[in-house]
C-alpha cells in the first residue's frame, strides 16, 4: 500500500480506488489525495500543486483550530439517511413499480406528507387535489420523488442551535436545495445518465460548510470565537476550508468515488482526477453559479454572474438560449419545491 506524500502515513486498507483515479485524503494530515492503481499497486498523488494544508492552517491558527476539532465533528455527523439511500437504489432499478416506490414513502410519515403538499404545490399541482399517497407519486413521478426525498432525508442536518447562524444555515441551505434542482436539470438537458445522482451531488456539495458552522458554534474560545464576530472571517474560513471538510464528510458516508469529486473539485473542475467525471463536476460547478444569480446564495441575495462566459457553460457547450430556457420560471419552481421539502 502507498503512503501519503505529505505525512508518508500508509494508506488506509480501504483506500482502493475502484478502477480510475479518484479523490480521497489521508486519514492522518487529511491532505487531499489523488490515488489510483500503478499495476499491481495502489499509489497517490497531491491534487493539483502541492500544498500542505499543516502549513496553510498552522497549530494556533483560525485553519489549524478547525482541523483540530474535525475528527469530533465527523463523530457528530449523521450517516446518510437509509430511506434516501434506498429510494436512490429503487430510481436506478428499471423494475422497480410506482406502488413500490410509495410503499417506501408511506414508511416515512413525514416524507409521506412532504410528498403529498409537493403534488399539490403550484408546480405540480393538476386540476384536482391529489388525496392519496400512490395518486401523488404518480403525479410527481420517480425523478422528482427521488430528489424531493433526498432534500427532506437532508434537511434536519442544515438546522442549528446557535441564533447567530441561523442566517447562514437558512441560506445554505436554500441555495444547496437550488443547486441539486439546477444541477438535475442540467443533467437531464445534457442527457447525463443518472440525473437524480446529481441532484445528490448538487444538494451536499457545500455539506462541508455544515460541518464547519457546527465546529465554530461550539468553540467559545480560541480562534474560532473571533470567527463568529467578524463576517469576513467566517467567509473566509467557509470558502478556504469546506472543499477539504466536504471531503471528509464523503468519506465518511462512504458515499461513491463521484461524489467526492464533485464535492471537492466544483469550484475547480480542472482538478478532477479522471475526464469521465469531468462533465459532472462542471454540471455541478455551473448550477452552483446559477442558483448564485437567482439569488440563492450564502449571502441570499442576487450575485451578478456571466453564465455565458463561465467555464463551466463553455465546456458543457451550453449557449445564452439553452441557459435561458433553463432559467425560465426557475425562482418560482425552486420557491415551491423549498416550501414542501424544508421542515
Amino acid at each position: 500500500m502507498s503512503v501519503c506524500p505529505y505525512c508518508s502515513a500508509s494508506l488506509s486498507a480501504n483506500q482502493k480506488p475502484a478502477g480510475k483515479p479518484e479523490i480521497s485524503s489521508c486519514r492522518a494530515c487529511m491532505n487531499p489525495l489523488i490515488i489510483e492503481w500503478s499495476g499491481a499497486n495502489v499509489v497517490c498523488r497531491p491534487v493539483g500543486a502541492p500544498r500542505d494544508i499543516r502549513q496553510l492552517a498552522p497549530e494556533g491558527s483560525i485553519g489549524g483550530a478547525i482541523f483540530s476539532e474535525l475528527p469530533g465533528a465527523m463523530e457528530r455527523l449523521p450517516v446518510l439517511p437509509e430511506v434516501a439511500q434506498r429510494i436512490l437504489a429503487m430510481v436506478n432499478d428499471p423494475n422497480v413499480t410506482m406502488n413500490e416506490l410509495g410503499q417506501v414513502v408511506r414508511e416515512d410519515s413525514v416524507i409521506a406528507v412532504k410528498m403529498m403538499q409537493l403534488a399539490n404545490s403550484p408546480v405540480y399541482g393538476g386540476l384536482q387535489e391529489v388525496r392519496d399517497l400512490n395518486m401523488a407519486c404518480a403525479r410527481l413521478g420517480m425523478k422528482v420523488i427521488c430528489n424531493a426525498v433526498q432534500a427532506i432525508a437532508n434537511s434536519h442536518l442544515y438546522k442549528t442551535q446557535d441564533p447567530r447562524l441561523d442566517t447562514h444555515m437558512r441560506n445554505l441551505w436554500r441555495h444547496s436545495v437550488a443547486v441539486a434542482h439546477c444541477a438535475s436539470e442540467l443533467a437531464i438537458l445534457l442527457a447525463v445518465p443518472r440525473p437524480e445522482s446529481l441532484f445528490l451531488a448538487g444538494l451536499v456539495h457545500d455539506i462541508g460548510k455544515v460541518v464547519l458552522l457546527d465546529i465554530i458554534a461550539r468553540s467559545p474560545a480560541g480562534p474560532l470565537r473571533e470567527v463568529l464576530a467578524s463576517p469576513g472571517l467566517l467567509a473566509e474560513a467557509l470558502e478556504g476550508f469546506h472543499g477539504v471538510t466536504g471531503l471528509q464528510v464523503m468519506q465518511h458516508w462512504g458515499l461513491p468515488a463521484e461524489f467526492s469529486v464533485t464535492t471537492f473539485c466544483h469550484h475547480d473542475p480542472t482538478l478532477s482526477p479522471d475526464e469521465d467525471l469531468a462533465p459532472r463536476v462542471h454540471i455541478v460547478a455551473l448550477a452552483n453559479a446559477i442558483a448564485r444569480v437567482e439569488g440563492f446564495s450564502m449571502s441570499g441575495e442576487a450575485e451578478t454572474l456571466y453564465l455565458t462566459s463561465h467555464a463551466s457553460a463553455r465546456y458543457l457547450n451550453l449557449n445564452d438560449i439553452k441557459l435561458a430556457s433553463l432559467r425560465v420560471d426557475l425562482a418560482d419552481t425552486l420557491e415551491a419545491i423549498l416550501e414542501a421539502v424544508t421542515p
